[in-house]
């Protein structure tokens, strides 16, 4: 293994905002990265980034948990000779150190800062020195966030459109693949930008964000190796997953709050549900009176739920994937 900072930013009043990798690999002499190994005669095969944001301790915890195993393999001789994969498990430790979601400053999102600009605002100067250390390798994985708060099942997202070299993303054997096409929102993504410039990137969910499950964390990381064997960079067989069911993004059924108060659920991320289902009450804040029942319109898997128990009418509480899809195209090209 070797740890290097690959990026480093003098900030006031804080300590330097410093952000480390780990690299590994087995050079065609047979030597490890951590005892000796050539870096530059591997291929730059796989980089796997997490905590751009500074509230993804889940997503961090599972690159500490992957750079553990892989120092592992390494020594073991289980990695593929020839190809050197890097984890970048904290990319915004600022951040993180103080538990906030966006940059403290000015509260501006990394992650919509790509690829970024060396003479720009600090989060554009942070997103370029990034950028610029992980932009030529094959595959890509970025342990992220949604935009919704709550709780997702785990899957993997694949972006079409422009940059799009293929898709394996069921070799990661996760419950589900979505599939979407990127708006302008999506332009200024790592995600994106790793498309544009050749790397295969998936975003990887996991089922929480803001806390730390050691379980889950573990089972992300066995879907990761599972894609690194599936893509031959290691011969370690990691055992279980599941066979991916594929949809578009544009397929999922959102379930809204009828009436504001308070939320009970009934059900939770994971669960099967038919049509009529009760998926939830609601309260009213003061005297308890049920106000509302919200039923499923489908049979399906809940793919969403969120995460707060206070709701406004109209509010997303859940997200179903619906058992017959056969009429929405994986293909949004």
């Amino acid at each position: 293994m070797l740890e290097e900072s690959i990026l480093s930013l003098e900030l006031p009043y804080r300590d330097p905002f410093d952000v480390r990798a780990f690299s590994f690999g087995i050079d065609t002499s047979g030597k490890a990265l951590g005892k000796g190994g050539d870096a530059s005669a591997l291929e730059r095969s796989l980089c796997v980034v997490a905590g751009i944001r500074g509230d993804e301790v889940m997503q961090t915890l599972v690159c500490a948990l992957l750079v553990e195993r892989l120092e592992k393999m390494e020594r073991s001789k289980e990695l593929t000779p020839g190809h050197l994969v890097q984890v970048i498990p904290c990319a915004n430790p600022a951040s993180m150190g103080i538990g906030r979601r966006f940059w403290p400053l000015d509260k501006t999102d990394i992650n919509r800062s790509f690829p970024g600009s060396s003479n720009g605002e600090t989060t554009q100067r942070i997103a370029a020195g990034l950028f610029e250390q992980v932009r030529d390798f094959t595959f890509g994985i970025h342990l992220s966030s949604f935009y919704l708060e709550g709780d997702f099942i785990p899957h993997v997202r694949v972006m079409h459109g422009p940059g799009e070299r293929g898709n394996h993303g069921a070799d990661f054997c996760m419950p589900f693949v979505t599939h979407y096409e990127p708006g302008s929102f999506d332009t200024t993504t790592l995600h994106y930008n790793w498309r544009l410039c050749g790397t295969e990137a998936y975003s990887f969910y996991t089922r929480k964000t803001t806390v730390a499950d050691e379980g889950i964390a573990r089972d992300a990381v066995r879907s990761l190796l599972r894609f690194m064997g599936a893509r031959c960079l290691t011969r370690h067989r990691a055992h279980g997953g599941s066979q991916s069911f594929e949809l578009a993004e544009r397929a999922l059924v959102p379930v809204q709050v009828p009436a504001g108060g308070v939320c009970c659920s009934a059900v939770r991320v994971g669960s099967v549900v038919e049509k009529g289902q009760l998926l939830a009450t609601i309260r009213d804040l003061l005297c308890g009176r049920v106000t509302a029942r919200v039923v499923s319109p489908c049979d399906g898997v809940i793919f969403y739920q969120a995460r707060t128990p206070l709701v406004n009418e109209q509010t997303l509480v859940f997200q179903i994937a619906p058992d017959n899809v056969d009429e929405v195209p994986i293909s949004l090209a």
